[in-house]
Protein backbone atom coordinates (compact mmCIF):
# COMPACT_ATOMS: atom_id res chain seq x y z
CA UNK A 1 0.00 0.00 0.00
CA UNK A 2 2.68 2.32 0.98
CA UNK A 3 4.18 2.14 -2.46
CA UNK A 4 1.34 3.71 -3.80
CA UNK A 5 1.67 6.90 -1.34
CA UNK A 6 3.84 8.88 -3.48
CA UNK A 7 1.25 8.42 -6.28
CA UNK A 8 -1.70 9.36 -4.64
CA UNK A 9 0.52 12.99 -2.72
CA UNK A 10 1.30 13.43 -6.65
CA UNK A 11 -2.25 13.55 -7.70
CA UNK A 12 -3.44 15.81 -4.67
CA UNK A 13 -0.88 18.41 -5.43
CA UNK A 14 -1.61 18.45 -8.99
CA UNK A 15 -5.07 18.78 -8.35
CA UNK A 16 -4.57 21.70 -6.22
CA UNK A 17 -2.62 23.41 -8.65
CA UNK A 18 -4.87 22.74 -11.29
CA UNK A 19 -7.46 24.29 -9.40
CA UNK A 20 -5.19 27.41 -8.75
CA UNK A 21 -4.61 28.10 -12.13
CA UNK A 22 -8.51 27.76 -12.88
CA UNK A 23 -9.26 30.19 -10.39
CA UNK A 24 -6.69 33.15 -9.91
CA UNK A 25 -7.13 34.04 -6.09
CA UNK A 26 -7.90 30.37 -4.35
CA UNK A 27 -4.97 29.59 -2.19
CA UNK A 28 -2.69 32.74 -2.85
CA UNK A 29 -2.57 35.46 -1.71
CA UNK A 30 -5.76 37.75 -3.45
CA UNK A 31 -7.67 34.58 -1.57
CA UNK A 32 -5.71 35.67 1.52
CA UNK A 33 -7.19 39.23 0.62
CA UNK A 34 -10.21 38.14 0.05
CA UNK A 35 -10.78 36.25 3.28
CA UNK A 36 -10.04 39.34 5.49
CA UNK A 37 -12.14 41.43 3.77
CA UNK A 38 -14.88 39.22 3.32
CA UNK A 39 -14.45 38.20 7.18
CA UNK A 40 -14.43 42.15 8.35
CA UNK A 41 -17.54 43.23 6.67
CA UNK A 42 -19.95 40.08 5.80
CA UNK A 43 -21.23 38.39 9.15
CA UNK A 44 -21.51 35.02 7.73
CA UNK A 45 -18.85 35.40 5.06
CA UNK A 46 -18.25 32.09 4.06
CA UNK A 47 -21.00 31.11 1.46
CA UNK A 48 -21.57 34.70 0.48
CA UNK A 49 -18.14 36.15 0.05
CA UNK A 50 -15.21 33.56 0.57
CA UNK A 51 -16.29 30.36 -1.05
CA UNK A 52 -16.99 32.63 -4.80
CA UNK A 53 -14.03 34.76 -3.70
CA UNK A 54 -12.06 31.10 -4.08
CA UNK A 55 -13.69 30.72 -7.73
CA UNK A 56 -12.76 34.40 -8.67
CA UNK A 57 -16.08 35.71 -7.99
CA UNK A 58 -18.34 37.71 -5.78
CA UNK A 59 -18.32 40.44 -3.89
CA UNK A 60 -14.58 41.10 -2.86
CA UNK A 61 -14.34 40.86 -6.92
CA UNK A 62 -17.21 43.04 -7.81
CA UNK A 63 -16.66 45.69 -5.12
CA UNK A 64 -13.71 44.72 -2.56
CA UNK A 65 -9.58 44.61 -2.72
CA UNK A 66 -10.03 42.42 -5.75
CA UNK A 67 -12.43 45.18 -7.61
CA UNK A 68 -10.96 46.85 -11.26
CA UNK A 69 -13.99 49.35 -10.50
CA UNK A 70 -12.96 51.86 -7.67
CA UNK A 71 -16.64 52.89 -8.24
CA UNK A 72 -18.04 50.04 -6.80
CA UNK A 73 -18.51 50.46 -3.03
CA UNK A 74 -19.83 47.90 -0.54
CA UNK A 75 -23.13 50.03 0.64
CA UNK A 76 -25.04 47.64 3.44
CA UNK A 77 -23.62 44.67 2.38
CA UNK A 78 -24.48 45.18 -1.20
CA UNK A 79 -22.09 46.12 -4.19
CA UNK A 80 -23.14 49.65 -5.15
CA UNK A 81 -22.41 51.59 -8.31
CA UNK A 82 -21.44 54.95 -6.54
CA UNK A 83 -21.06 57.10 -10.20
CA UNK A 84 -25.03 56.13 -11.02
CA UNK A 85 -26.95 54.76 -8.09
CA UNK A 86 -29.23 57.33 -6.62
CA UNK A 87 -29.13 55.85 -3.07
CA UNK A 88 -25.64 55.42 -3.03
CA UNK A 89 -24.22 58.46 -4.68
CA UNK A 90 -20.66 59.50 -4.77
CA UNK A 91 -20.64 57.54 -1.09
CA UNK A 92 -22.25 54.88 0.52
CA UNK A 93 -25.62 56.44 2.12
CA UNK A 94 -25.54 60.13 0.22
CA UNK A 95 -29.22 59.86 -1.54
CA UNK A 96 -30.48 62.25 -4.40
CA UNK A 97 -33.80 63.50 -4.47
CA UNK A 98 -36.04 62.02 -5.40
CA UNK A 99 -37.83 62.73 -8.98
CA UNK A 100 -36.16 65.80 -8.93
CA UNK A 101 -32.46 64.30 -9.51
CA UNK A 102 -30.66 61.80 -10.33
CA UNK A 103 -27.11 60.66 -10.17
CA UNK A 104 -24.55 60.92 -12.54
CA UNK A 105 -20.91 60.57 -12.29
CA UNK A 106 -21.02 60.37 -8.67
CA UNK A 107 -23.20 63.41 -8.50
CA UNK A 108 -26.95 64.52 -7.97
CA UNK A 109 -27.62 66.59 -10.99
CA UNK A 110 -31.55 67.64 -12.04
CA UNK A 111 -33.35 65.01 -13.77
CA UNK A 112 -35.19 67.26 -16.20
CA UNK A 113 -38.08 65.69 -18.06
CA UNK A 114 -39.17 66.03 -21.23
CA UNK A 115 -38.89 69.23 -22.65
CA UNK A 116 -36.56 71.00 -20.51
CA UNK A 117 -32.80 71.47 -20.24
CA UNK A 118 -30.37 71.68 -17.38
CA UNK A 119 -29.05 74.91 -16.54
CA UNK A 120 -26.52 75.06 -13.38
CA UNK A 121 -28.70 73.12 -10.83
CA UNK A 122 -32.36 73.65 -12.03
CA UNK A 123 -33.94 72.52 -15.48
CA UNK A 124 -35.53 74.92 -17.35
CA UNK A 125 -37.64 75.50 -20.63
CA UNK A 126 -35.12 77.41 -23.27
CA UNK A 127 -37.69 78.26 -25.43
CA UNK A 128 -39.60 80.50 -22.59
CA UNK A 129 -36.72 81.01 -20.25
CA UNK A 130 -35.61 84.49 -20.22
CA UNK A 131 -32.60 83.91 -18.49
CA UNK A 132 -31.42 80.42 -21.07
CA UNK A 133 -33.03 82.19 -23.97
CA UNK A 134 -32.68 79.31 -27.00
CA UNK A 135 -29.63 77.82 -24.38
CA UNK A 136 -28.06 78.61 -21.46
CA UNK A 137 -26.63 81.31 -20.48
CA UNK A 138 -28.49 83.49 -22.96
CA UNK A 139 -30.33 86.45 -21.35
CA UNK A 140 -32.98 88.76 -22.63
CA UNK A 141 -32.66 92.00 -22.06
CA UNK A 142 -34.66 92.64 -18.44
CA UNK A 143 -38.55 94.59 -18.74
CA UNK A 144 -37.63 95.29 -22.67
CA UNK A 145 -37.63 91.75 -23.75
CA UNK A 146 -39.19 88.00 -23.41
CA UNK A 147 -38.00 84.81 -24.56
CA UNK A 148 -40.23 83.55 -27.27
CA UNK A 149 -39.60 80.39 -29.40
CA UNK A 150 -35.81 80.33 -27.99
CA UNK A 151 -35.49 83.69 -29.17
CA UNK A 152 -34.93 87.30 -27.28
CA UNK A 153 -37.87 89.59 -28.87
CA UNK A 154 -39.63 93.08 -27.56
CA UNK A 155 -41.57 92.77 -24.74
CA UNK A 156 -44.17 94.85 -25.84
CA UNK A 157 -46.55 96.90 -23.43
CA UNK A 158 -50.40 97.34 -23.60
CA UNK A 159 -51.13 99.04 -26.84
CA UNK A 160 -48.05 98.77 -28.34
CA UNK A 161 -47.31 96.71 -31.55
CA UNK A 162 -43.77 94.78 -32.24
CA UNK A 163 -42.41 95.58 -35.65
CA UNK A 164 -39.33 94.24 -36.23
CA UNK A 165 -37.14 94.87 -33.38
CA UNK A 166 -39.01 97.38 -31.66
CA UNK A 167 -42.41 98.41 -29.70
CA UNK A 168 -44.76 100.77 -31.59
CA UNK A 169 -48.22 102.35 -31.25
CA UNK A 170 -49.55 101.78 -34.84
CA UNK A 171 -52.01 104.39 -34.12
CA UNK A 172 -49.58 106.71 -34.05
CA UNK A 173 -46.15 105.77 -35.33
CA UNK A 174 -45.34 107.21 -39.20
CA UNK A 175 -42.92 104.53 -40.10
CA UNK A 176 -45.68 101.63 -39.24
CA UNK A 177 -49.03 103.77 -39.74
CA UNK A 178 -52.17 101.06 -38.78
CA UNK A 179 -49.70 98.08 -39.39
CA UNK A 180 -45.90 97.20 -39.83
CA UNK A 181 -44.00 98.78 -42.03
CA UNK A 182 -46.45 101.40 -43.90
CA UNK A 183 -45.28 104.58 -43.73
CA UNK A 184 -46.56 108.17 -44.21
CA UNK A 185 -45.37 110.00 -46.60
CA UNK A 186 -46.72 113.16 -44.52
CA UNK A 187 -44.85 111.87 -41.67
CA UNK A 188 -47.78 112.07 -39.41
CA UNK A 189 -50.45 109.43 -38.41
CA UNK A 190 -53.44 109.66 -36.57
CA UNK A 191 -55.27 106.80 -35.12
CA UNK A 192 -53.44 104.42 -37.54
CA UNK A 193 -54.19 106.73 -41.00
CA UNK A 194 -51.79 109.03 -42.74
CA UNK A 195 -52.68 112.47 -42.45
CA UNK A 196 -51.05 115.44 -44.01
CA UNK A 197 -50.50 119.05 -41.79
CA UNK A 198 -51.43 121.28 -45.21
CA UNK A 199 -54.75 120.89 -44.88
CA UNK A 200 -55.43 121.85 -41.82
CA UNK A 201 -58.41 124.18 -42.20
CA UNK A 202 -59.83 123.54 -45.70
CA UNK A 203 -63.76 123.65 -45.87
CA UNK A 204 -65.99 122.27 -48.51
CA UNK A 205 -65.46 125.52 -50.59
CA UNK A 206 -61.50 125.37 -49.94
CA UNK A 207 -60.67 122.06 -50.35
CA UNK A 208 -57.30 121.34 -51.99
CA UNK A 209 -56.87 118.43 -54.44
CA UNK A 210 -53.97 115.65 -53.37
CA UNK A 211 -54.54 113.42 -55.80
CA UNK A 212 -55.22 113.27 -59.47
CA UNK A 213 -58.30 113.02 -61.91
CA UNK A 214 -60.03 115.34 -58.88
CA UNK A 215 -61.57 112.69 -57.16
CA UNK A 216 -59.55 113.11 -53.80
CA UNK A 217 -59.55 115.87 -52.05
CA UNK A 218 -57.49 117.05 -48.79
CA UNK A 219 -59.94 116.96 -45.91
CA UNK A 220 -59.05 118.63 -42.44
CA UNK A 221 -59.25 116.54 -39.80
CA UNK A 222 -60.61 116.93 -35.64
CA UNK A 223 -57.24 117.93 -33.86
CA UNK A 224 -56.44 120.33 -36.84
CA UNK A 225 -54.54 118.27 -39.10
CA UNK A 226 -55.18 117.00 -42.56
CA UNK A 227 -56.51 113.81 -44.50
CA UNK A 228 -56.53 112.57 -48.13
CA UNK A 229 -59.71 111.70 -48.63
CA UNK A 230 -61.64 109.94 -52.05
CA UNK A 231 -64.47 113.01 -52.81
CA UNK A 232 -66.52 109.99 -54.19
CA UNK A 233 -67.29 108.45 -50.76
CA UNK A 234 -70.87 108.80 -50.00
CA UNK A 235 -72.02 109.75 -46.55
CA UNK A 236 -74.34 107.97 -45.75
CA UNK A 237 -73.30 104.68 -43.80
CA UNK A 238 -69.94 106.76 -42.41
CA UNK A 239 -69.90 106.60 -38.37
CA UNK A 240 -70.22 110.14 -36.93
CA UNK A 241 -67.55 110.95 -34.73
CA UNK A 242 -66.41 113.95 -32.38
CA UNK A 243 -62.38 113.41 -33.02
CA UNK A 244 -60.27 110.23 -34.05
CA UNK A 245 -60.70 108.61 -30.96
CA UNK A 246 -64.17 107.83 -31.89
CA UNK A 247 -63.26 105.98 -34.79
CA UNK A 248 -62.34 102.92 -35.90
CA UNK A 249 -58.05 102.19 -35.90
CA UNK A 250 -56.97 103.42 -39.63
CA UNK A 251 -59.84 105.52 -39.91
CA UNK A 252 -59.89 109.39 -39.15
CA UNK A 253 -62.70 111.54 -38.19
CA UNK A 254 -63.20 114.08 -40.99
CA UNK A 255 -64.69 117.83 -40.47
CA UNK A 256 -65.38 120.51 -42.76
CA UNK A 257 -66.16 118.07 -45.81
CA UNK A 258 -69.12 118.49 -48.07
CA UNK A 259 -71.25 115.52 -45.76
CA UNK A 260 -73.23 117.89 -43.20
CA UNK A 261 -71.63 116.21 -40.53
CA UNK A 262 -68.30 115.21 -38.92
CA UNK A 263 -67.21 111.49 -40.32
CA UNK A 264 -65.11 108.19 -39.75
CA UNK A 265 -63.14 107.73 -43.18
CA UNK A 266 -61.12 105.60 -44.35
CA UNK A 267 -57.32 106.24 -45.85
CA UNK A 268 -57.03 105.84 -49.16
CA UNK A 269 -53.89 105.58 -52.21
CA UNK A 270 -54.41 109.54 -52.40
CA UNK A 271 -51.23 111.22 -51.46
CA UNK A 272 -49.82 113.06 -54.32
CA UNK A 273 -49.98 116.83 -53.91
CA UNK A 274 -51.88 119.10 -56.59
CA UNK A 275 -53.11 122.79 -57.10
CA UNK A 276 -56.15 124.15 -55.17
CA UNK A 277 -59.29 123.36 -56.45
CA UNK A 278 -62.82 124.52 -55.94
CA UNK A 279 -65.58 122.42 -54.43
CA UNK A 280 -68.88 122.61 -54.36
CA UNK A 281 -71.57 121.53 -51.79
CA UNK A 282 -73.91 120.18 -54.08
CA UNK A 283 -76.49 117.52 -52.16
CA UNK A 284 -73.98 116.88 -48.98
CA UNK A 285 -74.26 113.44 -50.43
CA UNK A 286 -70.41 112.79 -50.96
CA UNK A 287 -67.13 113.99 -49.46
CA UNK A 288 -66.74 116.20 -52.07
CA UNK A 289 -68.11 117.41 -55.17
CA UNK A 290 -66.45 118.87 -57.93
CA UNK A 291 -68.07 122.60 -59.45
CA UNK A 292 -65.30 124.06 -61.66
CA UNK A 293 -61.18 123.76 -63.05
CA UNK A 294 -58.33 123.88 -61.20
Amino acid sequence: MFKFLPVLLFAIVGSVFAENYKNPGYGDYGNNQCAKWCAANFRHSGKTCTAPAAKGKGPCYDCGPKSTNRAKKLCNGVCKDTKSDSANCGKCGKSCKKDTEKCQGGSCVPSCPAGKTKCGSSCVDTKSDNANCGKCGISCKKDTEKCQGGSCVPSCPAGKTKCGSSCVDTKTDPQNCGECGKTCPSGECENGACVAPGCAGQTCDTFTACGPGGSCVCASVAGGRGFCADGQTPCSGLADCNASVDCPSGQVCVVGSCCTRNVCISADTCTNPASKAAFKKVSGDTVGSRSGGM
